[in-house]
């Protein structure tokens, strides 16, 4: 007799349980659905920007696809729509002043691995600030790197190739009556944790590494 009315209790309690799991995993699937919606309408977004107007407008801005002396080529060509694009959102959208024969893929002089590509771009500030580099440097980063991040990561089908390791960004200023270029290369794989908030956005940049005017990693006081 004890037997039965613990059998009515855990057979509602099992129901409800199945139904909990079963709410859960629609609900995770409709998350996942939403999330690839948002990253293919980003990527939608870029390249929008494209059409024969704006490849005359905005060509300049990438660069010499002669220059190459990497597979970028190869890429440069196969995503050339993706790049006039960055160079679109970069002016119209971000309002930032984009440097000419800039968007394009580099690799990493330091190591010398040609094979290891980062999608980057050059933003001149147009400034001349009386400062060191690293206070300049940190300004930069702070004040607009997420911005320009966010535009390059909206180009995922460019980070899925496996040749692709991230994302290079750099900035040109005036100080002393000479050019410094700041150039942050940051891993794709740093740029996906930090959307995912799994690292901080000072994290991120430790993360990353940091070159001045002559190519030498330099560290920052973030």
């Amino acid at each position: 007799m004890l037997d039965k009315p613990c059998a009515v209790v855990i057979i509602p309690a099992m129901k409800k349980g199945k139904r909990a799991v079963f709410i859960l995993a629609r609900l995770m699937v409709l998350l996942l659905a939403t999330c690839g919606l948002t990253t293919h309408e980003q990527e939608r977004a870029i390249l929008n920007y494209y059409s024969e107007t704006n490849r005359e407008k905005y060509a300049d801005f990438l660069v010499d696809s002669n220059r190459y002396t990497t597979s970028g080529a190869e890429y440069h060509k196969k995503y050339f729509k993706h790049l006039i694009g960055v160079a679109g959102d970069i002016i119209e959208k971000r309002k930032f002043a984009l440097e000419k024969g800039s968007v394009g893929f580099y690799f990493d002089k330091r190591s010398g691995d040609r094979a290891r590509l980062y999608l980057g771009l050059d933003i001149n500030t147009n400034s001349s600030p009386n400062q060191p580099f690293e206070t300049v440097a940190v300004g930069l980063i702070r004040g607009n790197l997420k911005d320009i991040m966010q535009t390059l990561n909206s180009c995922r089908s460019i980070f899925e190739e496996k040749e692709i390791y991230g994302m290079v960004i750099g900035w040109i200023w005036i100080s002393s009556g000479r050019p410094e270029h700041l150039s942050l290369w940051v891993l794709k794989e740093d740029v996906l944790k930090f959307e995912d908030n799994k690292i901080t956005f000072d994290e991120l940049v430790h993360r990353s590494t940091a070159t001045n005017t002559t190519g030498r990693v330099v560290r920052l006081p973030l």
